[in-house]
């Protein structure tokens, strides 16, 4: 080739030592690395698999009280025009009450850091808040689906019928209408397992006894669970039988495993999670963000995280089913 080029080493990034003039110099750094602290909460949160299951709302106080409505059974009948004509009533269903709580951190350091201007300290400092921030968030939310089955030390929440996200006992909002469930019974990862909840699925009716037409969308599972749920996936035989039967569950469902499932749950997504369908919902009256805190020490600088948001359900009935595995 025609081009020759000696080596030369990159003169090292400068973690500590930034050469920062004046104090509005350093104030204008600090903000703009902290404001892009936020855009990258933000990111995090967007792309953190656990929020894909909640339908975000916002909220302006610290309870607010959604009353629901059920849906009527009627039926159109023949009626000519000008005659009397019906129409639809819908029943007072169950009122329920959103919270939403403040989560506050913060980093401080001593005016020296500035004088001798180490913006790698300080921006370490910012990085371990915005850390912090993201991880009560994506906590807050695997915690929604850790105590979200048979919780024995008690759940983040109630859902709008006061049982738990997965029950096995739930009342209905209509008096005289039977009580449903959408919990599984506990078993292997199994064919027959899964054939069961798709049944169950299928089967399950509206408060007013109207089919819900609902199926399976896609299957969550513990890393535990991993390799027996690609054995189902994968073999088109039936696993775990020398005979040449075929294995019902191949290909059939779409899976996911959730690396912050801490327990042996097994959660069945039935329909569009940001639909008004799904009744479990994040709600947010502050997002993410930063503000200076002023010490009565002049020589003490600090910044602090603030945001506020609650988590709930109303009816999981057409989003919802879930169940525990046997340990693997």
């Amino acid at each position: 080739m025609d081009i020759t080029k000696t080596a030369s080493g990159q003169t090292p990034i400068a973690l500590s030592g930034v050469t920062i003039r004046t104090q509005a110099d350093w104030d204008q750094y600090i903000n703009t690395f902290y404001d892009n602290l936020v855009d990258e909460i933000d990111g995090e949160i967007n792309e953190n698999a656990l929020m894909g299951f909640f339908r975000e709302n916002t909220q302006t106080k610290d309870v607010e009280i959604t009353k629901t409505k059920v849906k009527g059974n009627a039926v159109a009948k023949i009626n000519e025009d000008g005659s009397p004509i019906s129409f639809v009533t819908w029943g007072q269903g169950w009122a329920y009450s959103w919270y939403v709580y403040p989560y506050r951190i913060g980093v401080r350091h001593t005016r020296h850091l500035e004088e001798i201007e180490d913006f790698g300290e300080v921006a370490q400092e910012g990085m371990e808040i915005k850390d912090a921030s993201s991880r009560t968030i994506k906590f807050a939310l695997a915690d929604v689906f850790n105590r979200g089955v048979a919780p024995g030390s008690g759940a983040p929440f109630l859902c709008y019928d006061g049982m738990y996200l997965i029950d096995g006992a739930r009342p209905n909002p209509v008096i005289g209408t039977p009580d449903w469930d959408n919990e599984e019974t506990t078993g292997d990862l199994t064919e027959d397992l899964l054939f069961t909840a798709s049944q169950n699925t299928e089967n399950m009716k509206a408060h007013n006894g109207d089919e819900l037409n609902l199926s399976i969308q896609e299957i969550l599972i513990p890393r535990t669970h991993d390799q027996v749920m690609w054995k189902l996936w994968e073999t088109p035989k039936e696993v775990g039988n020398a005979q040449n039967t075929h294995n019902w569950a191949a290909g059939r469902f779409q899976y996911q495993t959730v690396r912050e499932f801490t327990g042996n749950t097994i959660y069945y997504r039935l329909g569009n999670p940001k639909s008004d369908d799904n009744g479990l919902q994040i709600r947010w009256a502050v997002r993410p963000g930063v503000a200076d805190i002023n010490f009565e020490d002049p020589d003490i600088m600090g910044k602090r995280m603030r945001f506020r948001f609650g988590l709930g359900c109303l009816d999981p009935r057409k989003m919802w089913r879930g169940g525990m595995l046997n340990a693997v």
